[in-house]
């Protein structure tokens, strides 16, 4: 099973490379985080504002798909502006500082319509104000930008065609006991879905 060919891991970088078209490395923070933000995490993210959180949140799939899978893979980019000097930049902003507004403005041209390659288009589904339960920061505002991504995956793009491919599946898994990492795990677990016994 070619994991390289899955739909997650396949999207993931290009909408960061998309994001990436109107914020730079050297002035926003991008990286993947959960859907859901701890406190101790959202701490974690003030420390590197501007951010951009990209969070994957589910798969819809066409309820007509057959066995290519025709679906909708949603996501959410969560935005963080914390005001350094005055409380009206954080939606406004200055000559000095980016405010939430144009973040979210920005973030949402960026997304809306636009044609991921090989993948398929991006829908905004809704863009809203959020805030950090038991968080008392008034020089920090929070948008989140819900969107979709259509795609289609075949089970060729995973080797899986044959019934001989899907007869036994290796997967290795990596648990607190396993060996060092560098090293891979201590033994490989194999899944047995046909033959003796089932």
């Amino acid at each position: 099973m070619d994991l390289a060919a899955s739909p997650i891991r396949t999207i993931e970088p290009l909408l960061a490379a998309r994001l990436r078209l109107a914020f730079p490395q050297k002035d926003f923070s991008l990286e993947r985080i959960p859907a859901v933000l701890t406190v101790k995490e959202f701490e974690r993210v003030l420390r590197q504002p501007p951010f951009l959180g990209l969070a994957f949140l589910g798969i819809k799939p066409d309820a007509n798909s057959g066995r290519q899978l025709q679906a909708k893979m949603r996501w959410r980019l969560i935005l963080v502006v914390k005001a350094s000097r005055d409380l009206c930049t954080r939606f406004s902003g200055d000559a000095h500082e980016i405010g939430l507004d144009a973040m979210t403005d920005v973030a949402v041209a960026l997304l809306q319509g636009a044609a991921i390659e090989e993948v398929g288009d991006v829908s905004v589904t809704s863009v809203e104000a959020v805030y950090a339960e038991g968080w008392g920061d008034d020089a920090t505002v929070v948008n989140q930008v819900d969107f979709e991504v259509a795609f289609s995956s075949s089970p060729a793009a995973f080797r899986l065609v044959a019934a001989d491919d899907l007869v036994s599946i290796g997967a290795t898994w990596l648990i607190a006991d396993s060996a060092d990492p560098e090293e891979g795990p201590a033994a490989p677990q194999e899944i047995q879905l046909g033959g003796e016994g089932a």
